[in-house]
């Protein structure tokens, strides 16, 4: 969550950017899976010329500051999940870019403590707080000027533990998979999932791949060891059942 993340993501990049032959460049945690196989997510990709980039309008979000203007004007800050897949040009941009990463360097960091517990004591001094990697590249792209150029939805699946207090509403997690809830049932849930709905925007995105529907998610997170080992030995990895959906 800190700018360090971001820059090791541009240092994967370039070193990606190196071989001419690497046109997609995807960005995964090591707790995702993917619920195809690798020739289905291959051509879902390529088939595209688009990036798959969260990109939303947040109108409660209050990690921007106008320190960040002139460089990033507030109408242009985005937020955004950072699992992302890129198409050259756009992995290219972020690379290339020494106007707005600076300006996260300096404006946007976490001031929240690891301790919970002490929370209160930098709500009490209105500390601010930024999760960089959460806004960089949805920010960065839309200053671009290629919003045109992306689906603005995430090809990695994402649960959330929704706490169950008001007063812990800034601690959400994501829901860990293990190898008891990541039966076939399950799996076949999230490959149903056919749209997405931006409650801050009202935008309901459907998802496409190449101007053609398609299910919204090739991967999912956080699974377990446990639950992968499960994905493999009962074969939940496969090639599309939908065959509706060409390329």
């Amino acid at each position: 969550g800190e700018s360090s993340m971001i820059a090791a993501e541009r240092l994967l990049l370039a070193s990606a950017l190196e071989d001419p032959s690497n046109q997609r460049f995807v960005l995964l945690s090591d707790s995702c899976v993917p619920l195809y196989d690798f020739g289905y997510i291959y051509r879902y990709l390529m088939t595209s010329p688009k990036s798959f980039v969260d990109s939303f309008l947040d109108t409660k979000d209050k990690r921007y500051t106008m320190k960040m203007f002139p460089v990033i004007p507030k109408e242009k800050w985005r937020k955004g999940s950072q699992w992302i897949s890129l198409i050259r040009s756009h992995a290219e941009v972020i690379v290339n870019d020494d106007t707005v990463f600076p300006v996260f360097q300096k404006f946007c960091k976490r001031s929240l403590p690891l301790d919970t517990r002490k929370k209160w004591l930098y709500l009490k001094h209105r500390r601010h707080n930024c999760i960089p990697d959460e806004h960089y590249v949805q920010t960065l792209l839309i200053m671009r000027g290629l919003e045109s150029e992306m689906e603005r939805r995430t090809v990695t699946y994402t649960t959330w533990n929704l706490p169950a207090k008001k007063a812990e509403a800034k601690s959400w997690h994501p829901l860990t998979f293990t190898s008891e809830n990541s039966g076939p049932e399950e799996i076949e849930e999230i490959k149903r999932i056919n749209h997405v709905y931006y409650e801050s925007e009202y935008r309901t995105e459907w998802c496409r791949a190449n101007s053609k529907p398609v299910p919204c998610f090739l991967f999912a997170r956080k699974f377990t060891r446990g639950a992968a080992m499960r994905l493999l030995s009962e074969g939940l990895v496969e090639s599309s059942t939908d065959t509706t959906t060409t390329f």
